[in-house]
């Protein structure tokens, strides 16, 4: 079993140190940050950054100090890493690609990729100075389409998208990014569920449609977040009072530990996708996992009048003393 935690992840930083030596080596600048994000001293990082000057640029490498993988790669333009021009590739914790995307001083060009935790492609969209252009398309984790969208050059854009049961889920037209003229949306089991008019990006009209197809008199939105049992709040306490600390584990000088999951809520309320964004240890990795996955049912989302799925990002503390109710 573990005795020190904080003296095991001095050691993962000094091991990622000599593990990646050459680059360190090359390296005009490292920093650390903690699990926001933020420049912090090494005892509390959680991942290293490492610019290096090449012959194209400064190459930013971010590392997840946890399992001493990429978390980002990228080429900037200058040291200070504010104008991207190259490749950017950024990581999950698992190892797997997130997303690919090229810029050129500081402006996207040409195609982009996102994929899903588990390696399904996610999203393919092709840029040219900055401007979506052509046909974009994404896609669910299980390989149904989800969205198409279609650019012309007036600004203006066909979308249809479809739920992971391969049913429709709404159509429509934008102008400038700008809802226009009528959108369709659609129940995930494929009956109408609402009827809506745009003008320059404002609602004009709707209707309401029941799931069993009856029109609805009352058409004042719902449209909402994913909900545990009516607040947030009430998340965070369900999570944290169901944490089990992990066996012959001590901290010392500090009083908490964050460790940061994201999951998606289905139409159903039911939480799925579960998997860590910053990790800590195995251990308090799986103890998360475990919690999260084991939740009761969310209130589902709405959106025009359907339910839909919605994500949630939630940062997990740890404490040294467990919190009472």
């Amino acid at each position: 079993s573990l005795k020190n935690i904080y003296i095991w992840l001095m050691k993962k930083c000094m091991l990622c140190l000599c593990i990646f030596t050459p680059l360190f080596a090359a390296a005009q600048k490292t920093t650390h940050y903690d699990w926001k994000g933020l420049p912090c001293d090494i005892s509390m990082a959680r991942f290293i950054a490492v610019v290096t000057q090449t012959d194209s640029g400064w190459l930013r490498s971010d590392i997840y100090i946890a399992t001493k993988k990429l978390c980002m790669e990228g080429l900037f333009k200058d040291s200070s890493c504010l104008i991207p021009n190259g490749w950017f590739r950024h990581y999950y914790t698992n190892g797997n690609l997130s997303s690919e995307r090229r810029f050129i001083n500081g402006v996207s060009e040409g195609t982009s990729f996102m994929y899903h935790y588990n390696g399904m492609i996610k999203d393919s969209m092709v840029y040219i100075k900055g401007v979506l252009t052509g046909t974009s398309k994404s896609w669910h984790n299980n390989g149904y389409i989800a969205d198409s969208v279609v650019y012309s050059n007036d600004s203006a854009a066909l979308h249809v998208s479809w739920f992971d049961n391969g049913m429709p889920s709404s159509g429509g037209k934008t102008i400038n990014r700008l809802p226009e003229g009528k959108w369709r949306y659609y129940h995930r089991n494929g009956n109408l569920a609402a009827l809506e008019e745009y003008k320059a990006g404002k609602q004009v009209s709707r209707i309401y449609f029941d799931e069993a197809g009856m029109q609805l008199t009352d058409t004042s939105s719902r449209d909402r977040r994913a909900l545990f049992r009516g607040s947030r709040a009430k998340w965070r306490r369900y999570v944290e009072n169901n944490l089990q600390w992990p066996g012959g584990v001590k901290l010392v000088n500090t009083d908490t530990i964050t460790v940061v999951v994201m999951a998606t809520i289905d139409e159903a309320g039911n939480v799925t996708d579960a998997y860590v964004t910053v990790p800590f240890h195995p251990l308090f990795d799986k103890e998360v996992l475990r919690v999260v996955k084991r939740s009761p049912k969310w209130i589902p989302a709405i959106s025009h009048n359907r339910y839909v799925k919605d994500s949630i990002y939630q940062a997990v503390n740890f404490f040294v003393r467990p919190k009472k109710d």
